[in-house]
Formats: structure tokens, C-alpha cells, sequence
């Protein structure tokens, strides 16, 4: 049997780390994600040298004299000095938290024992490189709203801090009361402009604390109600659950088993939105420890739907789990993409036509002070 244990070391269990662990777990996942593609061009390239009979420290050395540069070159030195000193590629990873989770290197830990290694190198380049595909496809879904949203945000305050206030004052210099419409707008802008960084570091204060609290509350075994987990967007539950079973069909093609396997991928679930599917993942292990097999395990009907749980039972039934696992990571990939398609030809002209309605909004403040300086003129 193949032993693969997590690569994760513990943090300390004092009562001030029971806040400072999720927030270091969701910062390395953070960093673990940005550098897909970077991985996915490292793992791309040790493979590359391994299949042409290049021993795997020399691939490293060769690889920090290659174009690596700032903390991608730091990372390669500490892998080169790690091997040299002696250390297994599996090891030296997992004194890299910041890099690599603890499903890649029980996955190259099971290649090293199984003399798969560049087969996994080459799952691990494939995994990223979709990973990174998705990741930027999200990115620019969000970019292009958010871009037009802050720029049209900035121009009504500028005008209701700048332009409204001279017409409103021309008007009262007149002895003639300014429309209410452009008083309120006005009051809007300064009010924004004055509370509006204290309102936003206070909403991101307050959803950092209650993710803490969800998180201590799940550790306690509380669930969150199928409502407010229905809440997650489609994409990125599919997203969380393509990485999930790409994870598990890897681990358990290369012999590790089962429980082990799911125990590894939990803690690689990260994210604002993981911790439900970490938490169904590590309670599966726990119940297929008990007896019961992996499709009567995953009995959460957020996450896992009937087809699914019918899928892997097949799977179970025929000894081809992770075929089935594989299947059912590349249809939630397919099936995130579709999302996030579906997302951004939605969310572009949702935006444009609610900074139309807010300018509309804005330029009639500006008009009907002008329509009462056209009345005094005349």
C-alpha cells in the first residue's frame, strides 16, 4: 500500500490561531491559484526532461538558470537546495505551502512510489492549465462591469459634488428653491464621497468576521441550511467541484486509497465558498471508514445530485472509480465554463443599463435647475 499522508504541518491550536489558521489557509490558496499557470509550466517542464532521462535535480537546477524570475526563481532555488540536501521532489514541495497543496504532493509522492512520475507531472500541467483557463475567463467576465461600474460611479459623485452645487447655488442667489431632486443627489455624492471608504472598509470588516464565525461554527458541526448554500453561484460551485474530483481521480488512480484521498483534497477546497464541500469531503472519509461505500458518503443534495451519486456508484460497482471521478471533474469544468459564459453576457449590459438609469438620474438633477434659471431669465 502507497502511503501518502498531508503535507500540511499544523498551526497551533492556541485560541488567537483559531482566527489566523482560515485566514492563512484562504491567503495560500489565494497564492496557490494566481500561479496555475506557472506550476502548470513547471510541472510541463519536468516532465519534459524526466522522459528524456534527466534525473530530477538536475531538471530543477536546469530549470532555476531558465527564464524564472522573482519569487518563481526563489521557489526553484529552495526546490534545487532541498534536493540537494537529499530531500524527495514530494518533500520539497510540502515545505512550500504557498506553492503546492497537499493534493499535489501526495500526487507526486504516489508517482515517486509507483515510477508514474512523469504521467503525473503531465496530469498536474493539464489540471493547472484548465484551471488557469477558467480563472481567466472569470477574471475577464468580472473586469470589463467592474471597470465600467467604477468609472460611471466616479462621474455621477463628480457631479454632484462639482456641477450640481453651482447651478443649486446660482438658483438660491436668484431667491428661487432648488428642485429636491438635485438637493438629494447632491446629499447622495457628499455622503458618498465623505462615508463612502468607511462604509466599504466596514462591509469588508463585517464579512470577514462573519466568515470566521461560519468557519469556527462549521468546525463545531454546524451546516449551513441548503438555502443559503443554494446561494454560491453555479460557476463556482462546479468550479470547487471540478478541482475536487480531479483531485480524488488522480490520487486514487496512483494508489492511494480512498479515505486517504478524500482527507487530502478536503483541505485543498479553498475559498470563500469551499469550506461547505471541505467539510461533506472530510465527513465522507469519516462515514466510508465506517462502512459505507463513497455514493451513500456524499449525501448532500447541494453539492452532489442524484446523477452524480448514481455515476459513482456505477463506478464503485465496475472498480473503475476514478475513470468515473475523471468524467465527472471534466463535465463540472465544461459546466463552470457554460456558467461563466452565461455570467458575463448577462452582467455587461445589467451594468450598462443601471449606470444608464443612475446618469439619467443625475443629468435630470442638472436640468431642472436649468429649466428654472430659463424661467427667471425670461
Amino acid at each position: 500500500m502507497i502511503e501518502a499522508r498531508p503535507a500540511r504541518k499544523p498551526l497551533t491550536t492556541s485560541k488567537g490561531a483559531a482566527w489566523v489558521k482560515p485566514v492563512v489557509h484562504w491567503l495560500r490558496g489565494r497564492c496557490r491559484a494566481r500561479r496555475a499557470e506557472t506550476k502548470a509550466e513547471l510541472f510541463d517542464s519536468i516532465a519534459t526532461m524526466l522522459e528524456a532521462g534527466v534525473p530530477v535535480v538536475e531538471a530543477v537546477s536546469t530549470l532555476t538558470q531558465g527564464r524564472a524570475r522573482g519569487l518563481a526563481r526563489t521557489m526553484l532555488v529552495e526546490l534545487r537546495e532541498s534536493l540537494n540536501n537529499g530531500q524527495t521532489l514530494d518533500d520539497a514541495m510540502a515545505a512550500a505551502p504557498w506553492w503546492f497543496d497537499s493534493t499535489e504532493t501526495a500526487m507526486v509522492r504516489a508517482a515517486r512510489a509507483s515510477g508514474e512520475m512523469p504521467g503525473v507531472l503531465r496530469t498536474l500541467t493539464e489540471r493547472h492549465q484548465r484551471a488557469g483557463a477558467l480563472s481567466a475567463k472569470v477574471v475577464g467576465a468580472l473586469t470589463y462591469p467592474a471597470v465600467v461600474a467604477c468609472v460611471g460611479v466616479g462621474v455621477v459623485v463628480f457631479l454632484s459634488v462639482r456641477t450640481l452645487p453651482e447651478l443649486v447655488g446660482i438658483l438660491r442667489d436668484e431667491g428661487v428653491a432648488p428642485p429636491g431632486l438635485t438637493l438629494a443627489i447632491i446629499a447622495i455624492g457628499r455622503g458618498m464621497l465623505a462615508y463612502g471608504p468607511a462604509l466599504l472598509l466596514s462591509l469588508a470588516a463585517t464579512v470577514i468576521a462573519g466568515l470566521g464565525i461560519m468557519g469556527r461554527l462549521r468546525r463545531r458541526g454546524w451546516r449551513a441550511p441548503d438555502r443559503l448554500r443554494r446561494v454560491v453561484p453555479v460557476f463556482v460551485r462546479r468550479a470547487l467541484l471540478a478541482r475536487a474530483w480531479s483531485g480524488l481521480a488522480e490520487l486514487v488512480r496512483t494508489g492511494v486509497p480512498l479515505v486517504e484521498a478524500l482527507r487530502i483534497t478536503g483541505p485543498t477546497v479553498s475559498g470563500v465558498f469551499g469550506g461547505s464541500l471541505r467539510t461533506e469531503l472530510e465527513d465522507a472519509a469519516a462515514s466510508i471508514e465506517r462502512g459505507s461505500t463513497l455514493a451513500d458518503s456524499l449525501a448532500d443534495r447541494v453539492w452532489f445530485d442524484a446523477e452524480c451519486r448514481r455515476l459513482i456508484a456505477i463506478g464503485e460497482n465496475a472498480g473503475e472509480v476514478s475513470e468515473v471521478l475523471q468524467r465527472l471533474a471534466d463535465r463540472a469544468h465544461r459546466a463552470a465554463t457554460r456558467a461563466v459564459d452565461r455570467l458575463a453576457s448577462m452582467l455587461e449590459p445589467a451594468v450598462i443599463l443601471v449606470l444608464a438609469a443612475l446618469i439619467g438620474v443625475v443629468v435630470m438633477g442638472a436640468v431642472l435647475p436649468i429649466l428654472k434659471l430659463q424661467e427667471i431669465i425670461g
